[in-house]
């Protein structure tokens, strides 16, 4: 089985894990409530890299054993962006902190209105904290595939 076949796979279970989790609602719950946006920005960044990453499988079927070190400097850059996927997540963790624990903490608002901003900073907390490990992992998984699939 050639590498692009076995990442196709792996991908193809992916995309269809993140659909299931778009007709439970999760994907629209998640742009809706993250108020920091990074969320949608690591799903279009997980989008973009996967398909880099398919490029460079395909790539790795079609290449000579010359060419192993270049297609391996290049996984690097995709090594690099699932590691940050996790450090985007705890970011938006602390936007989401600032957003929860800001303004009306120190005013006298009625308690339903503090309550609303607690809400709305800790949904941009965990939304953004679960985009982050969940895309980082599925990255990760990709790029090992491509590091073992020849083998």
């Amino acid at each position: 089985m050639t590498v692009l076949v076995k990442w196709f796979l792996v991908t193809a279970l992916s995309g269809t894990a993140i659909f299931l989790a778009q007709t439970q609602g999760a994907l629209s719950l998640i742009i809706t409530n993250d108020k920091s946006y990074l969320g949608l920005s690591m799903m279009v960044l997980y989008a973009l890299t996967t398909l880099f990453l398919g490029k460079m499988a395909f790539d790795m079927d079609v290449a000579k054993k010359d060419d192993s070190s270049e297609l391996s400097s290049r996984a690097g850059i995709g090594w690099f962006i699932a590691e940050h996927f996790f450090t985007l997540g705890l970011l938006g963790t602390i936007i989401g902190l600032v957003i929860a624990t800001s303004g009306a903490m120190g005013e006298n608002l009625p308690v339903s209105q503090i309550v609303a901003g607690l809400k709305e900073g800790l949904n941009t907390a965990f939304f953004t904290t679960i985009c982050g490990i969940v895309f980082s992992l599925l990255l990760q998984i990709q790029l090992l595939v491509l590091r073992y699939g020849k083998k």
